[in-house]
């Protein structure tokens, strides 16, 4: 399914909780990245 096709569908609201959900897991992502590398260093 084309991400661009979807965010037309959804409503705002739904958009931005999506927004934050993506941003949160990225942030998770990093940190744990980050925490690997001062481990390595």
């Amino acid at each position: 399914m084309n991400q661009n096709e979807t965010k037309k569908d959804v409503n705002p609201e739904i958009r931005k909780e999506l927004e934050k959900s993506k941003l949160k897991v990225l942030t998770n992502e990093n940190d744990f990245l980050v925490k690997n590398l001062k481990k390595a260093g």
